[in-house]
């Protein structure tokens, strides 16, 4: 594990809330390797300063796993930036007399639910590009809904074992290719409940199937995220959910539009052809795939591949903005819309608070200017309107007396101008300094994890839950008792965590059947066992 903290010394300021607002004090486990990060540096007048302090520690595990990696950049959806090094820290923990904890919640991002069956993807073109397969075809893509149970679970021992946490965000890339089905896998492994993860039939020999907790391709129970009265008696975790390229774009790259015939479908050129080695549009609903993908061909596919038949499914259609939105408000686990349903100019943004004295803005950074079948959108743009909510929500919080998270899919810095984004990275970090109550900003999209100073705020990029290194990032906001300083500390997680149920605790809530199958994924990915 690995974190960092940062101190805030503020100029004295009414923050208009009584301390019976906070969270209940919770002293920060001994056991955690966290740090100091400080440095002086330099604010628009008005704000706050951080002071950071660096101290050596222990290189943790992912850093000595890590490796690096470059995608094909036309076919990038995500990923693009070389995979980094987290710095080495440790200290002591936060001082309980002097200071309160507003909230401990959880950060993942990118679970990139795969339906790798679905003629709507283009698994051939990773034998085009070097290293595009880390994208458009993955050797570990069968095992994503059990990775996303596995990360579910290790949240969940760690809230009854450790340490209580307040809520999960996952900052947008739900799904791998913007398809119905893979959303609602998605939901079903947060919620929990029976999750099936083929989308086409199994054409293997039975004789050769692995076993069932071995298995892939075989029908699990997804564990849901912690429910009181379902789980045990702690309390519940909410969930919150944000878009991604992924969910909005045909492999988190191509428009989708809709056809006369009413079908959702990604064009891939502009001009017409033959489409005998590439379709000339993609499909998941269709029942013609370029080099298909089966549980008895795993690929990766060949580089040519004429159209072969296969079983279509209705349910991977493409879905909408709305689609999405709608899944989550008919999700049956708290809170209700998991921050969809409240009041956004374009329905995709959300301010909610998950806890006392915390504001936590959700925002769209997958919405460019114009969309043009058959070019790429993977990088980041935030509309006006999406620039309008942000600076009116970021108001109202500081009015209130709140600390601010902001979250959004896209780090600052893959904010694309070409593509007509209201915010720049540099105009966004402006306007975030600019309000001293916001302390994070958090991100994903990267599949690395990378921590910047932007001032009065850290950036915190959390790595994918489906690449290496399948990590998820735990985040405490702690506040000085006269509300003069705060203190961020952060560490990261494993679905492979090794968690021991506490005296007294449901031991079945530690049952982990599915773990040698995650380790399989893990090592598949590169990203090797605990």
């Amino acid at each position: 594990m690995v974190g960092w903290a940062a101190h805030e010394h503020a100029a004295s300021r009414s923050r208009g809330s009584s301390r019976g607002e906070w969270a209940p004090l919770m002293q920060s486990p001994n056991d955690l390797n966290v740090g100091l990060l400080s440095t002086d540096v330099t604010l628009p007048t008005g704000a706050s300063k951080l002071r950071y302090v660096a101290r050596p520690g222990r290189a943790p595990p992912v850093a000595r796993r890590a490796a690096r990696w470059v995608f094909a950049a036309w076919l990038s959806g995500c990923g693009a930036a070389p995979g980094s090094r987290l710095p080495n820290e440790a200290t002591e923990p936060v001082d309980p007399d002097r200071f309160v904890l507003l909230t401990r919640f959880v950060h993942i991002s990118d679970a990139q639910i795969v339906d790798e069956e679905s003629p709507g993807r283009l698994a051939a073109v990773a034998q085009f590009a070097a290293n595009a397969s880390a994208k458009a075809w993955r050797p570990h893509e069968a095992y994503s809904t059990q990775l996303l149970d596995g990360m579910v679970r290790a949240i969940n021992k760690l809230h009854v074992a450790r340490y209580p946490i307040d809520f999960v965000i996952h900052t947008g890339d739900a799904t791998d290719n913007a398809q119905n089905n893979e959303l609602d896998w998605f939901i079903t492994v947060l919620d929990g409940g029976p999750v099936d993860p083929r989308s086409g039939p199994d054409d293997r020999d039975p004789a050769v199937r692995p076993a069932p907790l071995l298995d892939p391709h075989h029908p699990f129970e997804a564990q849901g995220l912690y429910r009181h009265g379902v789980h045990g008696d702690a309390p519940t975790i909410p969930w919150y959910g944000l878009l991604g390229n992924h969910d909005r774009f045909a492999v988190g790259v191509f428009p989708i539009v809709t056809d006369l015939l009413g079908r959702r479908i990604s064009p891939l050129s502009s001009t017409p052809r033959l489409g005998i080695f590439l379709p000339v549009a993609l499909d998941p609903t269709g029942f013609l795939s370029w080099g298909p993908i089966t549980p008895a061909h795993p690929g990766p596919p060949a580089e040519y591949n004429l159209p072969q038949r296969v079983q279509a499914n209705p349910a991977r259609r493409f879905m909408t903005n709305r689609d999405f939105i709608a899944a989550h408000l008919a999700s049956t686990t708290e809170p209700p819309g998991h921050g969809f349903g409240a009041a956004d100019p374009q329905g995709t943004s959300y301010s909610v608070t998950p806890v006392p004295g915390v504001r936590l803005i959700g925002l769209n950074s997958a919405s460019p200017l114009l969309e043009i079948p058959a070019l790429a959108y993977s990088e980041g743009a935030m509309s006006p309107a999406q620039k309008r909510f942000l600076k009116g929500e970021l108001t109202r919080a500081e009015r209130r007396g709140e600390i601010v998270i902001v979250a959004t899919h896209h780090p600052s810095s893959t904010l694309d101008v070409t593509l007509g984004t209201a915010l720049t990275e540099s105009s966004l970090v402006r306007l975030l300094n600019a309000h001293p109550a916001v302390k994070v900003h958090l991100a994903g999209h990267l599949h690395e994890h990378v921590v910047l100073d932007r001032g009065n705020y850290l950036e915190i990029t959390t790595g994918s839950v489906i690449d290496a290194p399948q990590e998820g990032r735990i985040i405490e906001i702690w506040r000085e008792r006269q509300n003069t300083e705060v203190e961020l500390r952060y560490w990261t997680f494993s679905h492979m965590e090794e968690v021991e149920a506490p005296d007294g605790g449901d031991a079945g809530l530690f049952d982990d059947p599915l773990l040698p199958m995650r380790r399989v994924a893990a090592e598949l990915a590169g990203t090797g066992s605990r």
